[in-house]
Protein backbone atom coordinates (compact mmCIF):
# COMPACT_ATOMS: atom_id res chain seq x y z
CA UNK A 1 0.00 0.00 0.00
CA UNK A 2 1.20 3.55 -1.03
CA UNK A 3 1.33 5.89 1.93
CA UNK A 4 1.00 9.38 1.11
CA UNK A 5 4.06 11.65 2.64
CA UNK A 6 3.38 15.21 4.15
CA UNK A 7 3.57 18.24 2.25
CA UNK A 8 4.32 21.36 2.12
CA UNK A 9 1.03 22.77 1.16
CA UNK A 10 -0.07 25.37 3.83
CA UNK A 11 -2.58 23.85 6.63
CA UNK A 12 -5.71 25.30 6.83
CA UNK A 13 -4.67 27.29 10.54
CA UNK A 14 -1.85 28.57 9.39
CA UNK A 15 -3.71 29.87 6.67
CA UNK A 16 -6.23 31.14 8.97
CA UNK A 17 -3.90 32.74 11.12
CA UNK A 18 -2.19 34.82 7.93
CA UNK A 19 -5.39 36.09 6.89
CA UNK A 20 -7.65 38.49 9.40
CA UNK A 21 -10.49 40.92 9.47
CA UNK A 22 -13.19 40.79 6.69
CA UNK A 23 -13.46 37.10 6.11
CA UNK A 24 -13.63 36.48 10.10
CA UNK A 25 -16.39 38.80 10.19
CA UNK A 26 -20.02 38.31 9.93
CA UNK A 27 -21.62 39.52 6.53
CA UNK A 28 -22.78 43.25 7.39
CA UNK A 29 -22.98 45.50 3.91
CA UNK A 30 -22.66 48.97 4.50
CA UNK A 31 -23.89 51.19 1.88
CA UNK A 32 -22.05 53.77 1.64
CA UNK A 33 -18.80 51.65 1.86
CA UNK A 34 -20.08 48.90 -0.19
CA UNK A 35 -21.13 50.87 -3.05
CA UNK A 36 -18.27 52.68 -3.33
CA UNK A 37 -16.86 53.09 -7.14
CA UNK A 38 -13.27 52.13 -5.81
CA UNK A 39 -14.45 48.90 -3.94
CA UNK A 40 -16.07 45.50 -5.05
CA UNK A 41 -17.85 42.96 -2.64
CA UNK A 42 -16.91 39.21 -2.55
CA UNK A 43 -18.74 36.68 -1.12
CA UNK A 44 -16.63 33.58 -0.22
CA UNK A 45 -17.13 30.15 1.47
CA UNK A 46 -14.44 31.62 4.08
CA UNK A 47 -11.93 29.04 5.92
CA UNK A 48 -8.56 28.33 4.38
CA UNK A 49 -9.46 28.61 0.55
CA UNK A 50 -11.00 32.17 1.50
CA UNK A 51 -7.67 33.11 3.30
CA UNK A 52 -5.92 31.63 0.04
CA UNK A 53 -7.81 33.83 -2.19
CA UNK A 54 -7.73 36.81 0.02
CA UNK A 55 -3.12 36.22 0.14
CA UNK A 56 -2.94 35.77 -3.51
CA UNK A 57 -5.96 36.71 -5.53
CA UNK A 58 -7.88 40.11 -3.82
CA UNK A 59 -4.41 41.60 -2.57
CA UNK A 60 -2.88 41.28 -6.16
CA UNK A 61 -5.68 42.57 -7.68
CA UNK A 62 -6.12 45.57 -5.31
CA UNK A 63 -2.24 46.43 -5.64
CA UNK A 64 -2.54 46.38 -9.38
CA UNK A 65 -6.08 48.49 -9.94
CA UNK A 66 -6.27 50.37 -6.79
CA UNK A 67 -9.98 48.89 -6.31
CA UNK A 68 -10.42 47.53 -2.52
CA UNK A 69 -11.47 43.84 -2.27
CA UNK A 70 -14.26 43.73 0.20
CA UNK A 71 -14.44 39.74 1.51
CA UNK A 72 -16.96 38.44 3.28
CA UNK A 73 -18.00 34.65 3.94
CA UNK A 74 -21.53 33.15 3.32
CA UNK A 75 -22.39 32.56 -0.76
CA UNK A 76 -26.25 31.66 -0.56
CA UNK A 77 -28.38 31.30 -4.20
CA UNK A 78 -31.76 32.07 -2.47
CA UNK A 79 -29.91 35.24 -1.18
CA UNK A 80 -28.24 35.87 -4.83
CA UNK A 81 -31.96 35.71 -6.00
CA UNK A 82 -33.62 38.09 -3.81
CA UNK A 83 -31.36 40.69 -4.23
CA UNK A 84 -31.83 40.37 -7.94
CA UNK A 85 -35.08 40.54 -7.65
CA UNK A 86 -35.69 43.09 -5.92
CA UNK A 87 -32.94 44.98 -7.88
CA UNK A 88 -30.97 45.64 -4.42
CA UNK A 89 -27.79 44.31 -5.80
CA UNK A 90 -25.35 44.66 -2.97
CA UNK A 91 -22.83 41.30 -3.79
CA UNK A 92 -20.62 41.89 -6.50
CA UNK A 93 -18.66 38.46 -7.13
CA UNK A 94 -19.68 35.28 -5.53
CA UNK A 95 -18.49 31.79 -5.25
CA UNK A 96 -20.61 29.13 -6.76
CA UNK A 97 -21.28 24.93 -5.99
CA UNK A 98 -21.39 23.05 -9.44
CA UNK A 99 -24.66 22.99 -9.13
CA UNK A 100 -25.49 26.79 -8.50
CA UNK A 101 -23.72 27.82 -11.85
CA UNK A 102 -26.10 26.59 -14.47
CA UNK A 103 -29.05 27.55 -11.70
CA UNK A 104 -27.84 30.84 -11.59
CA UNK A 105 -27.38 30.85 -15.12
CA UNK A 106 -31.12 29.55 -16.15
CA UNK A 107 -32.41 31.83 -13.70
CA UNK A 108 -31.14 35.04 -14.64
CA UNK A 109 -28.97 35.60 -11.53
CA UNK A 110 -25.64 36.16 -13.19
CA UNK A 111 -23.76 37.82 -15.92
CA UNK A 112 -22.41 36.51 -18.64
CA UNK A 113 -18.54 36.34 -18.61
CA UNK A 114 -16.64 39.09 -21.06
CA UNK A 115 -14.43 37.23 -22.89
CA UNK A 116 -12.65 40.59 -23.68
CA UNK A 117 -11.94 41.38 -19.97
CA UNK A 118 -11.85 37.36 -19.00
CA UNK A 119 -9.12 35.33 -20.60
CA UNK A 120 -9.45 31.83 -20.21
CA UNK A 121 -7.34 29.92 -23.20
CA UNK A 122 -6.29 27.00 -22.69
CA UNK A 123 -8.37 26.43 -19.70
CA UNK A 124 -9.61 22.51 -19.38
CA UNK A 125 -13.36 22.44 -21.10
CA UNK A 126 -15.10 21.23 -17.39
CA UNK A 127 -13.95 24.52 -16.13
CA UNK A 128 -15.23 26.55 -18.34
CA UNK A 129 -18.81 28.13 -18.39
CA UNK A 130 -20.18 31.07 -19.92
CA UNK A 131 -21.43 32.72 -16.50
CA UNK A 132 -18.61 31.41 -14.41
CA UNK A 133 -14.96 31.53 -13.78
CA UNK A 134 -13.42 28.38 -12.65
CA UNK A 135 -10.53 28.99 -10.49
CA UNK A 136 -9.28 25.67 -8.83
CA UNK A 137 -9.98 21.95 -9.33
CA UNK A 138 -10.24 19.98 -6.32
CA UNK A 139 -10.78 16.27 -5.98
CA UNK A 140 -12.87 13.64 -3.75
CA UNK A 141 -11.76 10.15 -2.89
CA UNK A 142 -11.50 7.51 -0.07
CA UNK A 143 -9.60 8.20 2.96
CA UNK A 144 -8.30 5.37 4.93
CA UNK A 145 -6.44 4.88 8.53
CA UNK A 146 -2.61 3.68 7.97
CA UNK A 147 -2.33 2.16 11.23
CA UNK A 148 -4.99 -0.04 11.55
CA UNK A 149 -5.83 -2.41 8.55
CA UNK A 150 -2.55 -2.58 6.58
CA UNK A 151 -2.79 -2.88 2.69
CA UNK A 152 -6.51 -4.06 3.00
CA UNK A 153 -8.13 -1.16 2.42
CA UNK A 154 -10.38 0.01 -0.34
CA UNK A 155 -8.67 1.98 -3.21
CA UNK A 156 -11.52 2.14 -5.38
CA UNK A 157 -15.16 2.43 -5.23
CA UNK A 158 -15.81 -1.24 -6.10
CA UNK A 159 -13.41 -1.75 -3.27
CA UNK A 160 -15.26 0.34 -1.17
CA UNK A 161 -18.69 -1.88 -2.11
CA UNK A 162 -16.88 -5.10 -1.43
CA UNK A 163 -17.43 -5.49 2.26
CA UNK A 164 -17.07 -9.10 2.46
CA UNK A 165 -13.43 -8.88 0.97
CA UNK A 166 -12.48 -5.47 2.53
CA UNK A 167 -14.63 -5.16 5.93
CA UNK A 168 -14.92 -1.89 7.78
CA UNK A 169 -16.87 0.74 8.92
CA UNK A 170 -17.97 2.94 6.10
CA UNK A 171 -18.83 6.56 6.11
CA UNK A 172 -20.57 8.45 3.22
CA UNK A 173 -21.86 11.75 2.96
CA UNK A 174 -25.65 12.89 3.34
CA UNK A 175 -26.40 14.11 0.25
CA UNK A 176 -27.23 12.66 -3.03
CA UNK A 177 -24.43 14.97 -5.44
CA UNK A 178 -21.49 13.13 -5.48
CA UNK A 179 -22.99 9.53 -3.86
CA UNK A 180 -25.01 9.34 -7.11
CA UNK A 181 -22.05 9.15 -8.98
CA UNK A 182 -20.30 6.86 -6.45
CA UNK A 183 -22.72 4.51 -6.62
CA UNK A 184 -22.72 4.02 -10.28
CA UNK A 185 -18.78 3.41 -10.31
CA UNK A 186 -18.66 1.13 -7.48
CA UNK A 187 -21.89 -1.06 -9.62
CA UNK A 188 -19.33 -1.25 -12.74
CA UNK A 189 -20.31 1.93 -14.40
CA UNK A 190 -17.55 3.76 -16.37
CA UNK A 191 -16.95 6.92 -15.38
CA UNK A 192 -17.30 8.55 -18.58
CA UNK A 193 -20.95 6.66 -19.19
CA UNK A 194 -21.88 7.83 -15.64
CA UNK A 195 -24.19 10.82 -16.99
CA UNK A 196 -27.10 10.72 -17.68
CA UNK A 197 -27.21 9.03 -14.03
CA UNK A 198 -29.20 6.11 -13.78
CA UNK A 199 -30.80 6.89 -10.59
CA UNK A 200 -32.65 3.32 -9.93
CA UNK A 201 -29.52 1.74 -10.47
CA UNK A 202 -27.61 3.83 -8.06
CA UNK A 203 -30.17 3.58 -5.68
CA UNK A 204 -30.15 -0.67 -5.84
CA UNK A 205 -26.19 -0.05 -5.13
CA UNK A 206 -26.75 2.34 -2.81
CA UNK A 207 -29.07 -0.46 -0.99
CA UNK A 208 -26.58 -3.03 -0.91
CA UNK A 209 -23.35 -0.65 1.06
CA UNK A 210 -26.10 0.75 3.38
CA UNK A 211 -25.91 -1.52 5.85
CA UNK A 212 -21.63 -0.97 6.38
CA UNK A 213 -22.45 3.22 6.55
CA UNK A 214 -22.07 3.79 10.08
CA UNK A 215 -22.01 7.43 9.31
CA UNK A 216 -24.33 9.47 6.94
CA UNK A 217 -22.05 12.81 7.09
CA UNK A 218 -23.03 16.42 7.12
CA UNK A 219 -19.99 18.56 8.18
CA UNK A 220 -16.74 18.14 5.65
CA UNK A 221 -14.62 18.55 8.58
CA UNK A 222 -16.25 14.82 10.13
CA UNK A 223 -15.19 12.94 7.26
CA UNK A 224 -11.86 12.96 8.50
CA UNK A 225 -12.15 13.55 11.95
CA UNK A 226 -14.41 10.05 12.36
CA UNK A 227 -11.48 7.98 11.03
CA UNK A 228 -8.94 10.05 13.58
CA UNK A 229 -11.67 8.99 16.30
CA UNK A 230 -11.86 5.81 15.47
CA UNK A 231 -15.78 5.55 14.98
CA UNK A 232 -15.46 5.37 10.91
CA UNK A 233 -12.82 3.24 8.95
CA UNK A 234 -13.02 4.41 4.94
CA UNK A 235 -14.84 7.35 4.01
CA UNK A 236 -15.51 9.65 1.07
CA UNK A 237 -12.95 13.10 1.74
CA UNK A 238 -11.05 15.43 -0.32
CA UNK A 239 -7.67 15.44 -0.36
CA UNK A 240 -7.18 19.36 1.21
CA UNK A 241 -9.04 17.43 4.48
CA UNK A 242 -6.16 15.01 4.21
CA UNK A 243 -3.04 16.82 3.99
CA UNK A 244 -4.45 18.79 6.66
CA UNK A 245 -4.47 15.86 9.16
CA UNK A 246 -1.24 14.29 8.16
CA UNK A 247 0.57 17.31 8.40
CA UNK A 248 -1.46 16.79 12.29
CA UNK A 249 0.05 13.91 13.00
CA UNK A 250 -3.00 11.83 12.22
CA UNK A 251 -1.81 8.30 10.63
CA UNK A 252 -4.50 8.62 7.42
CA UNK A 253 -4.00 7.84 3.66
CA UNK A 254 -5.59 8.86 0.70
CA UNK A 255 -7.15 6.95 -2.96
CA UNK A 256 -6.05 8.91 -5.88
CA UNK A 257 -8.14 6.23 -8.00
CA UNK A 258 -11.37 7.06 -9.22
CA UNK A 259 -11.45 10.50 -7.93
CA UNK A 260 -14.32 13.01 -8.47
CA UNK A 261 -13.36 16.32 -9.65
CA UNK A 262 -15.33 19.37 -8.83
CA UNK A 263 -14.98 22.81 -9.68
CA UNK A 264 -14.63 26.23 -7.27
CA UNK A 265 -16.65 28.82 -9.45
CA UNK A 266 -17.29 32.80 -9.43
CA UNK A 267 -19.63 34.33 -10.98
CA UNK A 268 -21.04 38.22 -11.36
CA UNK A 269 -24.28 39.31 -9.63
CA UNK A 270 -26.63 40.24 -12.42
CA UNK A 271 -27.38 44.08 -12.01
CA UNK A 272 -24.07 44.71 -9.94
CA UNK A 273 -23.34 48.50 -10.81
CA UNK A 274 -20.11 47.50 -10.22
CA UNK A 275 -20.05 44.99 -13.15
CA UNK A 276 -16.56 46.20 -14.71
CA UNK A 277 -14.56 46.47 -11.90
CA UNK A 278 -16.40 42.58 -10.90
CA UNK A 279 -15.01 41.22 -14.53
CA UNK A 280 -12.15 42.56 -13.83
CA UNK A 281 -11.89 40.58 -10.42
CA UNK A 282 -12.87 37.52 -12.51
CA UNK A 283 -10.04 37.97 -14.94
CA UNK A 284 -7.58 37.44 -11.92
CA UNK A 285 -8.81 34.65 -10.73
CA UNK A 286 -8.81 33.08 -13.91
CA UNK A 287 -4.86 33.81 -14.43
CA UNK A 288 -2.86 30.74 -14.51
CA UNK A 289 -0.04 32.27 -12.69
CA UNK A 290 -2.32 33.01 -9.78
CA UNK A 291 -3.92 29.85 -10.02
CA UNK A 292 -0.36 28.09 -9.47
CA UNK A 293 0.11 29.97 -6.33
CA UNK A 294 -3.45 28.97 -4.77
CA UNK A 295 -1.99 25.65 -6.29
CA UNK A 296 0.92 25.97 -3.88
CA UNK A 297 -0.57 27.19 -1.14
CA UNK A 298 -3.93 24.69 -0.92
CA UNK A 299 -3.39 21.68 -3.37
CA UNK A 300 -6.42 22.12 -5.10
CA UNK A 301 -5.38 21.70 -8.51
CA UNK A 302 -5.28 24.80 -11.36
CA UNK A 303 -7.85 24.90 -14.34
CA UNK A 304 -5.24 24.62 -16.72
CA UNK A 305 -3.15 21.96 -18.04
CA UNK A 306 -0.24 24.21 -18.97
CA UNK A 307 -0.47 25.48 -15.39
CA UNK A 308 0.77 22.26 -13.72
CA UNK A 309 4.08 22.20 -14.81
CA UNK A 310 5.19 25.19 -12.57
CA UNK A 311 2.78 23.65 -9.59
CA UNK A 312 5.78 22.69 -6.86
CA UNK A 313 6.07 18.83 -6.53
CA UNK A 314 4.94 18.89 -2.80
CA UNK A 315 1.99 20.51 -3.65
CA UNK A 316 1.56 18.42 -6.96
CA UNK A 317 1.31 15.18 -5.84
CA UNK A 318 -1.59 16.16 -4.25
CA UNK A 319 -3.59 16.81 -7.35
CA UNK A 320 -5.28 14.14 -9.11
CA UNK A 321 -4.99 13.58 -12.65
CA UNK A 322 -7.37 15.75 -14.28
CA UNK A 323 -7.25 13.75 -17.86
CA UNK A 324 -7.33 10.23 -16.46
CA UNK A 325 -10.30 8.46 -17.34
CA UNK A 326 -10.97 6.96 -14.12
CA UNK A 327 -11.44 10.12 -12.67
CA UNK A 328 -15.14 12.08 -13.22
CA UNK A 329 -15.71 15.59 -13.25
CA UNK A 330 -19.35 16.61 -11.33
CA UNK A 331 -21.65 17.54 -14.17
CA UNK A 332 -23.43 20.89 -12.63
CA UNK A 333 -26.15 20.57 -16.08
CA UNK A 334 -27.12 17.61 -15.21
CA UNK A 335 -27.71 18.53 -11.62
CA UNK A 336 -29.39 21.34 -11.85
CA UNK A 337 -33.29 21.02 -12.53
CA UNK A 338 -32.91 17.69 -10.90
CA UNK A 339 -30.71 18.57 -7.41
CA UNK A 340 -34.29 19.33 -5.30
CA UNK A 341 -35.98 16.23 -6.45
CA UNK A 342 -33.40 13.72 -5.62
CA UNK A 343 -32.33 15.42 -2.26
CA UNK A 344 -36.00 14.91 -1.07
CA UNK A 345 -35.79 11.16 -2.14
CA UNK A 346 -31.83 10.56 -0.60
CA UNK A 347 -33.70 11.97 2.57
CA UNK A 348 -36.68 9.91 2.82
CA UNK A 349 -34.17 6.22 1.66
CA UNK A 350 -31.73 7.48 4.17
CA UNK A 351 -34.75 6.93 7.07
CA UNK A 352 -36.41 3.15 5.75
Amino acid sequence: MKILRSTQVVSRRRLLAMTTGALAAPFVVVPGRARGAGRVVVVNFGGAIGAAKQQIIYTSFSRDTGIEVIAVPGPDLAKIRAQVQSRDVEWDVVDLLDSWVPSGARLGLLEPIDEKIVDRTGCYPETRHAYAVGGTIYAGGIAFPTDRFGSRVPQNWQDFWDVGRIPGRRGLRNRPSDIIEIALIADGVAPKDVYPCDVERAFKALDRIKPAVSHWIAQTAQTVSLIQSNETDFTFTYTTRVTDMQRAGVPIGFSFQQNILGVGWAGVVKGTPRKEAAMRLCAYIARPELQVAMANLTGNAPCYAHALSKVEPEARKWMPEVGDANNLFVDPQWWDTRVEDLTRRFKEWLQV
